[in-house]
């Protein structure tokens, strides 16, 4: 993890980062390397405690200014600067990734790249900041929609917006262009039913890409009556249907052929998809199905780093503050599956039968008697500047390959069972930007 760490933590590459995405952001008293260390203490070491980070930095030195410069600071990261980070830092962690790893596909989607989307809110923000004081309900951060390689299981970028009630699908046209500059080769998008529309089904479609969506019955569908409906079971024995037709209707610009997709499930409400993958034979139904219940990945990610890294602790109150912790969250759940990847490698396990919080228990333990013990003048010796990418493979591969204990496989389910759904939002929570943005009002008001 230390290896990793340093790799994506390198001085010259946060510099570069941060001289290329920083916006009006500038340094001074704090660096944007520093606020990554002090804020990786706090998640790390501190259970999400940013004042113990700050004080135990100002101890050591780490930090200069004082501990309300280091929130300000936090509070000031620009939310671009923010999705670069995670963006190019997670290439540098796909660089190093076991090929041999990852969650496997149907052999039939083998040449499509699957990349999962859905939206994050940030929820709990603390009251500190004066516009909040006094508020009932609760407080949402930034949003963000993030986006998941789902064979790696590596969240490879985020778009994000500081009010956290906007609506994600506005975000998908700032994170495709991300996703596509980093995964290479044909994709294909999956996502909820927020995303069925024309717009951003248009928009997942470019660029040779395909997607798979939930039908919502906002958008209408019109069924081909010259192609016949097929049915057929799945492996569990439910029934589902498929057939072809125009989604949207014969104005619309955006208008496009898809075949729609039913699996009835009994008990539960039916699943219906759209995608624009049509050949039938080539691409099976029980194929689609089953990659669309695997979309739930992205929710046990999501899951994870609230519980596992600390998202439930937030640090800053601003949007910005937000958005900065819950990058970082994601970068640290994307190098812990590195390290599972390379473990599930040696010991020629699949990489879904380890438990990820099981994992991050005993590097949370080491990395904890690791910085209590080793001053940390002695730490920054121990591993190279700047190593190359093969070479940090054959380290990787080297460290990891007999350590192993059966602690952390996952227990076996009794039974396939889905994840419960996210918590709703309740109408009496609003965003930290609303009521910052009202609150300034009301001064101008008032003043004037």
């Amino acid at each position: 993890m230390l290896s990793l760490w340093r790799w994506v933590a390198d001085p010259l590459f946060l510099l570069s980062v941060f001289a290329r995405h920083c916006g009006l952001g500038y340094e001074k008293e704090i660096s944007f390397g520093v606020l990554v260390q002090l804020i990786a203490d706090a998640l790390l070491e501190h259970q999400g405690s940013g004042r113990k980070s700050f004080e135990r930095g100002r101890e050591q030195g780490l930090l200069t200014a004082s501990v309300q410069a280091g929130y300000q600071k936090l509070g000031r990261v620009p939310l671009g600067l923010s999705e670069a980070w995670l963006a190019e830092s997670t290439a540098r962690v796909r660089s190093v990734y076991p090929v041999a790893a990852g969650v496997p596909l149907p052999r039939t989607l083998a040449g499509l790249k699957v990349i999962v989307v859905d939206g994050k809110a940030i929820k709990r923000v603390a009251k500190r900041l004066k516009p909040l004081q006094g508020r009932k309900g609760g407080v949402l951060g930034g949003k963000a929609l993030v986006a998941l390689e789902l064979r790696s299981g590596l969240a490879v970028a985020m778009a994000t917006h500081p009010d956290g009630e906007t609506n994600e699908a506005k975000l998908v046209p700032a994170v495709l262009p991300q996703v596509r500059e980093q995964v290479t080769g044909a994709r294909l998008w999956v996502a909820d039913r927020q995303f069925c529309d024309l717009t951003q089904t248009a928009a997942f479609a470019s660029e040779a890409d395909h997607f798979l969506v939930r039908y919502h019955p906002k958008t209408h569908f019109c069924p081909d009556s010259t192609r016949p409906a097929q049915s057929g079971q799945d492996a569990h024995g439910r029934s589902w249907e498929q057939d072809w037709g125009w989604l949207g209707c014969e104005r619309a610009k955006h208008r496009r052929f898809v075949r729609r997709l039913r699996l009835h499930r009994p008990g539960e409400e039916p699943i219906m998809l759209l995608t624009d993958l049509l050949d039938a034979p080539q691409v099976p139904a029980n194929d689609l199905f089953d990659l669309y219940l695997a979309r739930w990945s992205i929710e046990r990610v999501f899951q994870q780093i609230t519980e596992v890294f600390h998202l439930q602790t937030l640090i800053g109150t601003t949007p910005q503050g937000t958005v900065f912790q819950l990058a970082f969250c994601l970068l640290l759940y994307n190098l812990v599956q590195v390290v599972r990847a390379y473990v599930a490698t040696a010991q020629a396990r699949l990489v879904p039968t380890i438990s990820t919080e099981l994992l991050f228990d005993d590097v949370h333990r080491q990395l904890l008697a690791f910085t209590e013990l080793v001053p940390p003048a002695q730490v920054e010796p121990l591993f190279p500047v700047r190593p190359s990418e093969e070479a940090l493979r054959v380290q990787l591969t080297r460290l990891l390959a007999t350590v192993w204990t059966t602690r952390w496989l996952k227990a076996p389910p009794k039974k396939p069972k889905a994840l419960a759904p996210p918590t709703p939002i309740r109408g009496n929570q609003t965003s930290v930007y609303r009521l910052i943005n009202t609150y300034n009002k009301q001064r101008v008001n008032n003043i004037s």
